[in-house]
């Protein structure tokens, strides 16, 4: 197993709520690393706040499609399917210059579980996988 790790900070939204003024900014951990399967290896991309934690699992392949990433626009509904949560779809997109991971079968509109992160946390993670596929190739 070979793990990279890095760090960057999550910002509030604008138009939250009041009760979200004044909160701290939250450093949040990046990691990738291989977990060797029965059949192949996965990539498990981890972002962890103080309280939070989320394993995004996809083929070393499937994580290409980060590129993308940058290309999507939530005011025309554009995101992308990428990796897995407890078997659950990742959508990643981005809006008010953060990026958003919404979880869940149903689409980015219909998420179970969403996370709000600093666009930094996409550089980082592109460049964690893009490490772990140099370790791993």
């Amino acid at each position: 197993m070979t793990a990279h790790a890095a760090e960057c900070a999550v910002v509030p939204m604008s138009g939250w709520s009041p009760a979200w003024e004044g909160i701290n900014v939250e450093n949040v951990a990046v990691r990738a690393e291989t977990q060797e399967g029965e059949h192949e290896a996965t990539v498990v991309v981890t972002l962890e706040g103080s309280s939070w934690q989320v394993n995004i699992r996809a083929d070393p392949s499937d994580w290409e499609r980060l590129t993308s990433v940058s290309d999507t626009d939530w005011s025309r509904r554009r995101a992308v399917r990428l990796g897995s949560v407890e078997g659950s779809a990742v959508w990643w997109h981005l809006s008010d210059d953060v990026l958003h991971l919404n979880v869940g079968d149903g689409g980015p509109e219909a998420s179970d579980l969403a996370f709000v992160v600093p666009l930094s946390a996409l550089r980082d993670v592109r460049a964690l996988v893009a490490a772990v596929d140099d370790d791993w190739g």
